[in-house]
């Protein structure tokens, strides 16, 4: 007989230690699944947040924003993940008249680094860089802003 299925004096069996094992092993794979849907979730979070910033600066430059208003309204849009830097804005000429009219397009691109913020992250640093997120909004503008031809000339 096996001295894992004798039974003790106390009525117990001897698989207690065997489950203690199994958990033993199984507990970096769980670990695992469970930092990368924390680490997917708030990354997903992040690129909706910065996705809705593009979309509301670009909306905001359409109607007659300045690049600093639009800048500052992705950035408020963004939760505060944003920063100056991480906001491209150009105007650009369509039409081909030669200026920035009616009918013209402005751009709003945002770039953000998302580092991974479980203890997954860090094992992950050595062989990865950051994720870039990024977002593009291209809109029609409705008014004269007296901008100039500049910036990201479109979406890709």
């Amino acid at each position: 007989m096996c001295w894992l299925t004798k039974r003790r004096a106390g009525g117990q069996s001897g698989q207690r230690g065997q489950a203690l094992v199994e958990f033993a092993l199984m507990l970096p794979l769980l670990l695992i699944v469970l930092f990368a849907v924390v680490d997917f979730g708030i990354g997903l979070t992040r690129w909706i947040a910065i996705t809705n910033a593009a979309r509301e600066g670009a909306r905001l430059g359409a109607v007659g924003g300045e690049v600093g208003e639009i800048k500052l309204k992705a950035i408020d849009t963004s939760d505060g993940i944003l920063s100056d830097g991480d906001i491209e804005v150009g105007f650009f000429d369509t039409d081909g008249s030669g200026g920035i009219d009616p009918g013209d397009s402005i751009v709003v691109n945002v770039h953000y680094d998302y580092d991974l913020i479980t203890p997954l992250g860090r094992f992950l640093t050595v062989t990865f860089d950051p994720l870039t997120l990024s977002a593009c909004s291209d809109m029609r503008l409705e008014q004269f802003t007296g901008q100039s031809a500049s910036g990201p000339q479109g979406c890709d």
